[in-house]
């Protein structure tokens, strides 16, 4: 397997406008380049480009079971902070959850595992099959949401000591520092 390069793009001295001149050349390999990775990613998703996400779901499932009324309480305003924020580590999920999983079924694990933590009452039967949602399912899925929590970690640790820029200036940086290898 070879080694993937990274290309480098001539650093712009900041606020010098002919710095933002792009040649044709450029422009077209670089136009080029972007249209093969949209074809690699449209191809990889089978041209399905229609995106339900789970967020709105799961606030209409919580009005819906009685835990989240009209006028929020601070308990449950905290599940549904705890809710989201499951469906938000459901997106760095290695087990691919949000392309192997209908929306329903991530919601619904989101707020059994919010309500747990939280020690919030829901229904005592199972009534994650009024949502239709299997129970196996919402295992598999409350299972994966765990172990994101266990893998996060570990990147927290791996990462603690080393910077990761965040902005536009910080990137910029970074990138006049790197040794970028253009013989390849």
């Amino acid at each position: 397997m070879s080694k993937p390069t990274r290309r480098a793009f001539p650093q712009s001295p900041a606020h010098n406008p002919e710095s933002y001149y792009l040649s044709e050349g450029t422009y077209h390999s670089t136009r080029a380049l972007l249209l093969r990775a949209e074809t690699l990613v449209l191809r990889t998703l089978s041209f399905d480009v229609k995106v339900t996400v789970p967020h709105h779901l799961a606030l209409t499932y919580l009005q819906t079971l009685g835990v989240l009324p009209s006028n929020p309480t601070s308990k449950s305003r905290s599940l549904a902070a705890r809710t989201i924020g499951y469906l938000n580590l459901g997106l760095f999920s290695s087990q691919l959850l949000y392309l192997t999983h209908q929306p329903t079924t991530l919601a619904i694990a989101a707020i059994y595992l919010a309500s747990r933590e939280l020690g919030v009452k829901l229904p005592g039967t199972a009534w994650w099959e009024v949502f239709d949602v299997d129970r196996e399912d919402l295992g598999f899925v409350v299972v994966a949401y765990r172990s994101c929590e266990s893998w996060i970690n570990g990147e927290r640790e791996k990462w603690k000591d080393r910077f990761c820029p965040l902005t536009v200036s910080e990137v910029d940086k970074e990138l006049g520092s790197a040794s970028i290898d253009d013989s390849a």
